[in-house]
């Protein structure tokens, strides 16, 4: 009797700890939504700095101070940002005052293909005989309505706001970068043992090595896709082609959705541009040759397996962070998987957590020691 009043008396603490996991976890997704003015530029510094942390020790060591370092990398970025803007700003904003006439060409010759081919399918014109003439004007005013001139108008008012937002990231990040070690030096003063200090001193290594080294990777990974797509479209006679390899370098960051609107967007343009349907169709078929090579060969080649993430995983990761963050959201969703995933890696409790995110399935793969590391 004494033994049940016992495990009765030690379930209410189980319940109510869950319960209270349960709403930190609601409050951690409603400050992350709401406070998402403030976070996405410091969280966006953060990357920044992370991807040239390593570049700036390895130059301190040598005797270049981290503000030199940091002063000559943000002034690199500005100038190729400032390069960039000047160079592609033109054909954008024509490509944005021209969408409605590229949607308006591609529905017509769209419907013109689709008159051709009921033309040849006696099926297709007996089905469309039964179809009341109603419903399919209906549907042709849905295509209208969502079309590519709305997705470009969306498109041409981000930048404004992007533009803030990553100015104070970039602000932001020289701090971080010139800071040196200051940071790391103050989570080892605050920590009461030897062993945490050891623990947090590796998690925040291996962060930096990892999403340093995913970052920069896959930035030439994409630089290499952009100058492919560029000079195939080139060959193809599509217009404009180095604008088409900046639209490849920026989507290529986004997983799977990025490859399926920069391949959308050429076909799209293709059919306006090219009087043949079928050569406008080697368009997109050379685009998506490119991005299948990429993402078949090159990247498993040059990503180490510890830094690939399960699919399921990234795809969970866009819809949070795309509701969460909207476009910025969807840029960072992969850095942050891969941060999460080197937090799993090194402490026990979230080891099965990290086991789900992972690509590979390794059976001998077992949870870390307390003293246990991946950076070397």
């Amino acid at each position: 009797m004494e033994v049940s009043q016992e495990s009765n008396a030690s379930a209410p603490p189980r319940e109510s700890g869950i319960a209270l996991n349960g709403i930190f976890v609601l409050l951690s997704i409603a400050a992350v939504y709401f406070a998402r003015d403030f976070l996405v530029p410091v969280v966006m510094a953060f990357f920044i700095a992370l991807t040239f942390r390593p570049s700036v020790r390895w130059l301190a060591r040598r005797g270049i101070a981290a503000w030199a370092s940091t002063f000559g990398f943000t002034m690199a970025l500005i100038l190729l940002g400032v390069a960039a803007a000047f160079a592609f700003s033109g054909p954008i904003a024509t490509w944005i005052a021209d969408a409605p006439e590229i949607q308006r060409e591609f529905i017509e010759k769209i419907q013109g293909a689709r008159a051709y081919l009921d033309g040849l399918v006696n099926l297709s014109e007996n089905l469309q005989a039964a179809a009341a003439p109603k419903e399919a004007a209906t549907q042709e005013v849905v295509v209208k309505d969502s079309g590519v001139s709305t997705a470009l108008m969306v498109l041409a008012n981000y930048p404004v706001y992007g533009l803030a937002m990553l100015s104070g990231a970039m602000v932001l990040s020289i701090f971080f970068m010139a800071s040196g070690d200051l940071f790391y030096e103050k989570l080892i003063h605050v920590l009461p043992n030897l062993s945490d200090k050891k623990t947090a001193l590796r998690i925040v290594y291996d962060v930096e090595r990892q999403v340093s080294f995913y970052l920069l990777s896959l930035g030439a990974i994409n630089v290499g896709v952009g100058v492919l797509v560029a000079l195939s479209f080139q060959l193809l006679g599509m217009p404009t082609p180095w604008i088409w390899a900046l639209f490849a370098f920026i989507l290529n960051f986004i997983p799977y959705l990025g490859p399926i609107m920069g391949l959308a967007l050429s076909a799209i343009v293709a059919v306006v541009v090219f009087d043949s349907l079928t050569y406008a169709m080697l368009v997109p078929l050379a685009y998506g040759v490119i991005i299948g090579l990429e993402t078949q060969i090159v990247s498993p080649a040059v990503l180490s397996r510890s830094l690939q993430i399960n699919a399921v995983a990234i795809l969970l990761a866009l819809a949070f962070w795309a509701w969460a963050w909207g476009i910025a959201g969807i840029i960072l969703a992969v850095p942050l998987l891969v941060t999460l995933r080197v937090f799993c890696s090194h402490l026990e409790s979230l080891w099965a957590l990290g086991e789900f995110l992972t690509q590979s399935n390794n059976e001998n793969h077992q949870p870390p020691a307390p003293n246990e590391s991946s950076f070397e």
